[in-house]
């Protein structure tokens, strides 16, 4: 654990989603950017929080942007940045036997893309290592699946995709990590756009969305909305 120390007598922890919140259209803004690096150079946290995998997220961010924790696979990987390096803090994995009644159950019906804790992305499970686990599971398509499997795994819906993780994880076991690992015992700051952040978003009254978000189960478990990232950034900053 490392304990936040921070040249600002006031440090602050900002979560952001990143698809639909930070990237949008394919970039994420100049604004936005120039908005975390000096959010960062203050002496505040900075993470992404995501559904995506990190070997998805990274080439992304390469050289654009250094966050300071990553919570990747709807919190069933988690890194932080240590001595400029970001190193794993926590993974999940699937059982293998539910994985194997899972992926026997839907492979007829959807493609299923594997995500593992080697950094692969697979299109089946024949395809993983002796020891390698899967983090998560997508299934592009449905807006839900059924609760056939429910008691097994944790889903996580967002536009376009269903992600599939361990029992009982979500963004906010991730949140709950960092602030272990930061000894942190402040209310983080959180922005998201969609169904897989609500869980995250309701945890913290800091809680923000976009101004074109017009998803109702968003739009109940926020308290503000914002232009951008950076115009959040820069409320934090002047408050």
């Amino acid at each position: 654990m490392k304990k936040l120390t921070s040249k600002n007598l006031d440090p602050k922890i900002l979560a952001s989603d990143f698809d639909g919140t930070l990237y949008i259209d394919g970039d994420i803004s100049s604004k936005d950017l120039r908005a975390i690096k000096d959010f960062q150079d203050l002496g505040h946290i900075f993470g992404i929080v995501t559904g995506r995998a990190y070997l998805s997220l990274k080439p992304l961010i390469k050289e654009r942007l250094r966050p300071d924790f990553i919570i990747a696979n709807n919190g069933a990987h988690v890194l932080v940045r240590e001595d400029g390096i970001l190193r794993q803090l926590a993974i999940k994995v699937i059982d293998p036997k539910k994985l194997g009644s899972f992926v026997d159950y839907y492979k007829d019906t959807y493609d299923i893309v594997v995500f593992t804790d080697k950094q692969r992305k697979l299109d089946n499970l024949d395809e993983l290592f002796y020891e390698e686990g899967v983090l998560a599971l997508a299934i592009y398509g449905p807006s839900e699946l059924g609760d056939s499997f429910k008691k097994d795994f944790s889903f996580h819906r967002s536009k376009g995709v269903v992600d599939i993780v361990r029992k009982d994880i979500n963004k906010q076991t991730g949140i709950g990590l960092i602030k272990d690992y930061y000894k942190y015992d402040g209310e983080v700051i959180a922005i998201g756009d969609d169904y897989n952040d609500i869980e995250f978003l309701k945890e913290t009254s800091n809680s923000y969305t976009l101004d074109y978000v017009d998803n109702k189960e968003v739009l109940k478990v926020v308290r503000q909305s914002v232009e951008s990232v950076g115009q959040l950034i820069d409320k934090l900053i002047k408050s």
